[in-house]
């Protein structure tokens, strides 16, 4: 039997174990439910933006600027000035038919010898002028007996053309008036030139400048024109020396005669009335075979000018030369593999480097000073 409490009531013996636990249970979970926190967010409340007041900003009274226009006038039209530069084009090479007896450079028989063959590129610049003037130049015109006026063919000239050197003679006697040439054809182009130095080359070089027809290489001239001046008081004197012509006027009188001297060809009768008085006339080496002629002294006044004229040209074809060098008086000139004085080439402004090489591409070794020219006939 069991047995009864004092108090008559049965008590279980594991009634308060499981009421602690459940208290502990219970007591931790409102403990766990405390940690967390739930937090309500609410949106903020953004209130409405309220622009500042308007400031108010002085005005200021701006004029509009007037242009008072006269109604007579009218805008001038504008204008472009274009400036056209003709370059000359090499013509065809033809072999031409020529007249005369005279050797070839390199060998026997008539025409080019074969170191000539070779002519400079004509251009806008070449040995004999350029097509436009820089305004302290020579003008140079082209004239030929071997046609006519209207530029026909002439049949008057013979072996030799005699009649090409007499004409000449007697222009160089008469004053040098342009109207003893009259009866010959004249080209319609001209050239400027600034110096009046073409070492040998073939002389189909003079027609093919002037953009004429080669088959005329023989009996032509180039006349050259201009002022010789200088900035300075000098006293100078000309050399020069050609195949076949090349003389020179100060004010219409001869002051060198410088024409080839071969027996047989009678290009030194022109001007043979003057003389040389330079005391190493023809002997300073011109070339391969050709001796420098000594002019007459020359002095010019600073600023002052003076008339000047040259005539040059090829009688019977093949080879053709001329060369118009400067010494100034009481100047000394390096010398040359010659033994001979360097003379500069005359020049009426400094010579560009096309004008250079146009002379240097067929000049012999140390014929001329061509690149550092220091007397220029011009009074800049």
């Amino acid at each position: 039997m069991k047995k009864r409490s004092k108090t008559g009531c049965n008590v279980s013996k594991g009634a308060p174990s499981g009421l602690l636990i459940s208290l502990l249970v219970h007591a931790g979970a409102f403990f766990l439910a405390g940690l967390f926190v739930v937090f309500t967010v609410l949106p903020k409340h953004e209130e409405p933006f309220v622009p500042p007041p308007l400031t108010e900003r002085p005005k200021m009274n701006l004029k509009k600027p007037k242009v008072k226009v006269q109604k007579s006038s009218k805008p001038k039209p504008s204008s472009r000035i274009v400036a056209k530069v003709k370059t000359a084009t090499m013509p065809e090479i033809q072999l031409p038919d020529l007249i005369g007896n005279g050797d070839g450079m390199l060998g026997e028989g008539n025409g080019f010898g074969g170191a000539f063959l070779d002519l400079p590129e004509i251009g806008e610049i070449n040995i004999i002028g350029k097509d436009i003037s820089s305004g302290s130049d020579m003008q140079v015109t082209y004239f030929t007996m071997a046609r006519r006026p209207d530029g026909s063919k002439s049949s008057s000239l013979s072996e030799g053309v005699p009649e090409f050197f007499s004409l000449i003679r007697d222009f160089v006697a008469h004053g040098w008036r342009k109207s003893d040439l009259s009866g010959l054809y004249r080209s319609p182009k001209r050239l400027y030139a600034t110096t009046l130095m073409i070492p040998p080359v073939a002389s189909i070089i003079g027609p093919a400048a002037f953009g004429e027809d080669i088959n005329y290489g023989y009996a032509w001239i180039a006349l050259y024109e201009g002022k010789l001046v200088h900035k300075e008081d000098i006293t100078f004197r000309f050399w020069g020396a050609a195949d076949d012509i090349l003389d020179v006027a100060v004010d219409g009188k001869v002051v060198l005669a410088a024409n080839l001297d071969w027996d047989g060809v009678n290009a030194h009768t022109i001007a043979e009335e003057w003389v040389s008085s330079a005391p190493n006339n023809r002997t300073y080496m011109a070339g391969t075979y050709e001796k420098l002629v000594g002019g007459d002294w020359i002095t010019l006044k600073a600023g002052v000018p003076r008339d000047f004229k040259a005539i040059t040209g090829e009688g019977a074809g093949g080879e053709y030369y001329a060369q118009l060098l400067v010494e100034v008086q009481g100047e000394h000139y390096p010398i040359n593999d010659f033994g001979d004085p360097l003379f500069p080439i005359f020049a009426t402004e400094q010579p560009s480097w096309a004008v250079q090489d146009a002379i240097l591409e067929n000049m012999f070794s140390q014929d001329a000073n061509v690149t550092n020219v220091t007397v220029i006939f011009n009074d800049l």
